[in-house]
C-alpha cells in the first residue's frame, strides 16, 4: 500500500513538472485577447500558473490523505484509485489530469462558443460606467470582501447549479453525476461545455468588484470545497453541513439515484437551499448515486461527452428531446423549487 501511494504521488509530481516545462516553454507570459472589440492583457501568466500548480501539488495529496485519515484505507478514494480502478472513477482520473493540463479548458473555449472567454472584470467596468457608480468592495478589508463575495457567488452559484438540472442543461450536467461512486477527483469530472458558467462565475464579478487577490482566494477556497464534498468522508459537518458549508454526505444526497427522491442540496451554502425550498435533510455514505442514462466510463470519455453534448443541443429542440423526462426526474428549476 505504502509503495503504491508513493509511486502514485511521484507520478503526479512528475506529470505536475512536465507541464510546467511545456508551459514555460511552448506558452507566452503575456497574452492579449479581442473580446467584443475590446482587448485584454494577461501579464505574468507564468507566475499566475506555477503559483496555482504549487498550491494544487500540496492540496490534492492533503485531501487525499485527509479523507484516508477519517474513512480509512478500504474505503478510501486511494485505494479506489490505485487498486481497485472501477472504470467511473478512471474517468474522473482522466478529467483531473485533462483540466489540469489545461486540454478540457481549451475544449471548453470551442464547445461554450466562447462564453468561458466573458470578462467579468471587464463587464463590471461597463457596468459602472452605465450606472454612473461603482459596485465594489475593493475597499473594505480583505477579510469582509472574501466573506461578501464568497457569500455573493455562492448565491449565484446556487441558481446556476439549478439551471444544470433542467431539461435545457441536464445533457451536459449529467456527465457529472454519471460517477458511481464518489473519489475526491469526482470534484472535477465536468464537462467542458461550460453554459452555466455565465451565471455562477460571471454574474458576481459583474455585480460586485474585488481586488483579484481576493478573487483569486475564494476561488481556490470554492476549489477546495469542491474537492471535500465529492470525497469519501461520511460526515454531516454537524451545524456547519447544515447552514453554512456543504458537506459530503449532504452532497452524495444531491447526487442520488433514486428518481423518487425530490432533488436538493444545490448550494455550497446550505442557507440557500432552506431559504428557496431545496433543503433535504441529512444523509450518508451509503446512498447509490448516480444516473440512469448508460455511460462507457473508462480512460476514453470523448464518446460520452460528445453523446451529452448532442443530447444538449437536441433538446433545444422540444420536439426533438429526449430527455427532457430524465432531466424533469432529476430536478427541474421550477415552483416547488
Amino acid at each position: 500500500m505504502r509503495n503504491a501511494i508513493l509511486s502514485g504521488f511521484l507520478i503526479y509530481l512528475a506529470l505536475g513538472a512536465a507541464v510546467s516545462w511545456g508551459i514555460e516553454r511552448l506558452t507566452p507570459d503575456t497574452l492579449r485577447l479581442a473580446i467584443g472589440g475590446h482587448v485584454a492583457t494577461l501579464t505574468q501568466l507564468h507566475r499566475r500558473i506555477f503559483a496555482t500548480a504549487a498550491v494544487m501539488v500540496l492540496v490534492i495529496p492533503a485531501i487525499f490523505v485527509l479523507e484516508l485519515c477519517f474513512v480509512g484505507w478500504r474505503r478510501s478514494s486511494m485505494r479506489l484509485l490505485l487498486i481497485d480502478h472501477p472504470r467511473s472513477s478512471l474517468s474522473d482520473l482522466v478529467c483531473f489530469l485533462g483540466w489540469q493540463g489545461r486540454i478540457m479548458s481549451a475544449l471548453t473555449v470551442v464547445m461554450s462558443l466562447g462564453v468561458a472567454l466573458v470578462s467579468g472584470a471587464w463587464l463590471h467596468q461597463q457596468l459602472a460606467a452605465a450606472i454612473g457608480f461603482d459596485l465594489t468592495l475593493a475597499h473594505l478589508p480583505p477579510a469582509v470582501q472574501f466573506a461578501g463575495y464568497f457569500v455573493l457567488f455562492s448565491f449565484f452559484d446556487y441558481w446556476g447549479h439549478r439551471l444544470d438540472h433542467t431539461h435545457w442543461f441536464w445533457p451536459l450536467h449529467r456527465f457529472h453525476h454519471a460517477a458511481e461512486d464518489f473519489c475526491v477527483l469526482n470534484s472535477v469530472r465536468t464537462h467542458p461545455a461550460v453554459f452555466t458558467d455565465l451565471v455562477a462565475v460571471v454574474t458576481p464579478a459583474v455585480i460586485c468588484g474585488v481586488q483579484p487577490e481576493t478573487l483569486v482566494q475564494v476561488n481556490f477556497f470554492v476549489l477546495v470545497l469542491r474537492y471535500l464534498i465529492h470525497s469519501r468522508i461520511d460526515s454531516t459537518w454537524g451545524f456547519v453541513g447544515r447552514w453554512l458549508l456543504q458537506s459530503p454526505n449532504h452532497h452524495r444526497l444531491h447526487h442520488i439515484l433514486d428518481l423518487s427522491v425530490p432533488v436538493g442540496h444545490f448550494a455550497l451554502v446550505p442557507l440557500w437551499d432552506r431559504l428557496f425550498g431545496t433543503w433535504r435533510g441529512d444523509a450518508d455514505q451509503s446512498l447509490v448515486i448516480g444516473v440512469e442514462t448508460p455511460y462507457r466510463h473508462g480512460a476514453w470519455i470523448g464518446p460520452d461527452l460528445w453523446r451529452d453534448y448532442r443530447d444538449f443541443w437536441a433538446g433545444l429542440l422540444p420536439a426533438r428531446s429526449a430527455v427532457k423526462p430524465a432531466a424533469a426526474a432529476a430536478g427541474q428549476i421550477g415552483v416547488e423549487g
